[in-house]
């Protein structure tokens, strides 16, 4: 049986061709590029002329202020901005020694007393010479020092009895910062 004219025309012909993918990626990149391009020109010709007139009033803004205000007044204003700023950085750099003596206040033990004190500003130091009844006493003062944060590290130094009363020499450091600020402990 011979097929139909029909049929055999529509095997003949080529079967159209459709995109694949290559067409497919060049249409998603083109619409890409266009949407970057509008980007650019929205911003390059909409946004930054408003940037630049927004800059441009400010410093109108800014010029009027300064001629409302002479020349001489701004001197003094100038002057007494450094001044503040000189008195905030001698501030910053002061250090105060008498947290330590706040702080011994508070990190020392009930039955020990300390007869010395000297201090190292540049060095963060507190040497003490310290008297306590019992030896147990001392290394409480010890362990209550060793436990503080703000110690880096404390040295203990002769240990003696004289007369039932134990005397021990202590050198505490202190974090550098610790006696920089006059911040509450």
């Amino acid at each position: 049986m011979a097929l139909p004219q029909k049929v055999l025309e529509q095997l003949s012909r080529e079967p159209p061709k459709t995109p694949g993918w290559a067409g497919q990626f060049l249409m998603f990149s083109g619409t890409i590029f266009f949407i970057a391009l509008l980007v650019y020109l929205g911003l390059a010709f909409g946004y930054r002329p408003y940037l630049v007139s927004e800059v441009a009033q400010l410093q109108d803004q800014i010029n009027s202020f300064g001629q409302q205000i002479p020349a001489e007044e701004q001197a003094k204003i100038i002057n007494f901005y450094s001044q503040l700023l000189n008195i905030r950085t001698l501030l910053s750099r002061h250090v105060f020694s008498s947290k330590a003596f706040e702080w011994l206040e508070a990190n020392t033990q009930a039955r020990v007393y300390f007869d010395k004190f000297d201090f190292n500003a540049k060095n963060s130091e507190v040497r003490l010479g310290g008297l306590a009844k019992t030896m147990e006493d001392v290394n409480q003062q010890l362990a209550i020092f060793d436990s503080r944060p703000e110690i880096k590290k404390a040295n203990t130094s002769n240990v003696t009895l004289s007369n039932n009363i134990w005397r021990f020499d202590v050198t505490l450091t202190f974090d550098p910062g610790f006696f920089r600020s006059a911040a509450e402990l």
